[in-house]
């Protein structure tokens, strides 16, 4: 079958090429064709040899979703022909205390797909019925490429943030993570004001086709969010930030747009340190919560947001057939689409 393959440590080194298509070994596996893949900012790390996590060679693709083909024997919960989604997890030790407790996201043994297992760039994978999950049938293979994303805001947005009705919420960079976590903020009865720079306009635009109650270009409207702020709150600050970006201005910005004892949430992963007086977290009784990836409940949640059309995820994507990958990751690093999805069929 074809697949899109990091072959090697270092820049670049990725390649379509033809590998064994693979085959149910376990009675609890699932073999699934898969339908449609997201590419991610972690993608275009390893493309360029940056992130620790992969090793090569290894099947690129995290974010994916496809249609059941073949199932082990001990398998009840699928049957050939479902629509499904898949987690990138593909195995754990199961004994930490962060198993044990259901927070398998933090195992320190967990594998990956795309990172150090097979991920889904490929025409076939092959997942245990425990991290497989059913679509609903009115969820596109494409709009359900974008589950995976979607369960990271759930678990940060919906699980580790307070957020309640009527609160003043900032939203820091209007990615995929950003404008998802956007649509999340709207469902809870909250009032999200998203943040990005001049490079982000379209993105801006599609932020309040989706809801926001503003968009604030940073490098054209510095005055006009701390006027909005001021009005909104009465000049106390901001009840919640959640960054997206992974930025390291944006720290200090959400930082600074905090209300004393506000919550701040951190979502996008920074690719240098960031300096922080620890002072102003205790003089002004900030929280700051860190998330990473997404567990069970944030999948079920996701999958019923999709289900329910309280989230939109189609107006995100552009999608290629992956004979177009390079074009593809291309469009995702230059900000020349918000998410690319590729299909292996194609």
């Amino acid at each position: 079958m074809r697949a899109l393959v990091k072959l090697d440590v270092g820049e670049g080194k990725v390649s379509i090429k033809d590998v064994d298509e693979p085959q149910i070994n376990q009675d609890d596996e699932v073999k699934i064709q898969v339908k449609a893949a997201g590419i991610c900012g972690t993608d275009i790390e390893i493309f360029h040899g940056k992130d620790a996590l992969f090793h090569p060679p290894v099947i690129m693709g995290h974010e994916f979703t496809g249609e059941v083909v073949e199932v082990g024997d001990k398998v009840e919960k699928f049957k050939v022909g479902d629509k499904v989604v898949f987690e990138p997890t593909t195995r754990i030790c199961g004994e930490c205390r962060y198993c044990r407790n259901g927070r398998y996201n933090l195992c320190s043994n967990r594998l990956i797909a795309g990172f150090n297992a097979p991920g889904g760039f490929a025409e076939y994978a092959v997942r245990r019925q425990k991290y497989v999950h059913k679509l609903p049938n009115s969820v596109s293979y494409i709009a359900g490429a974008l589950c995976e994303p979607l369960a990271v805001c759930c678990h940060a947005v919906l699980e580790l943030t307070p957020i309640y009705p009527g609160d003043i919420v900032i939203v820091i960079g209007p990615g995929t993570i950003g404008l998802l976590s956007l649509q999340l903020v709207k469902a809870a009865g909250a009032c999200p004001i998203v943040i990005g720079t001049s490079k982000d306009k379209l993105r801006l635009d599609l932020a309040k086709r989706l809801g926001a109650e503003f968009v604030i270009n940073i490098d054209e409207e510095k005055e006009t969010l701390s006027r909005i702020i001021k009005n909104l709150t009465e000049g106390y600050g901001v009840d919640v930030v959640i960054e997206c970006s992974g930025a390291p201005d944006s720290f200090s910005l959400g930082i600074d747009l905090l209300r004393k004892g506000g919550h701040y949430t951190q979502i996008g992963l920074f690719t240098q340190e960031v300096p922080f007086s620890i002072n102003k977290m205790s003089y002004h009784e900030l929280t700051l919560q860190g998330s990473f990836a997404q567990k069970n409940s944030a999948w079920k949640k996701a999958i019923s947001l999709l289900g329910k059309g309280l989230v939109d995820t189609l107006p995100l994507v552009t999608s290629l057939p992956i004979s177009k990958w390079k074009e593809g990751f291309k469009m995702a690093e230059m900000k020349e689409a918000i998410k690319v999805v590729l299909e292996p069929g194609k």
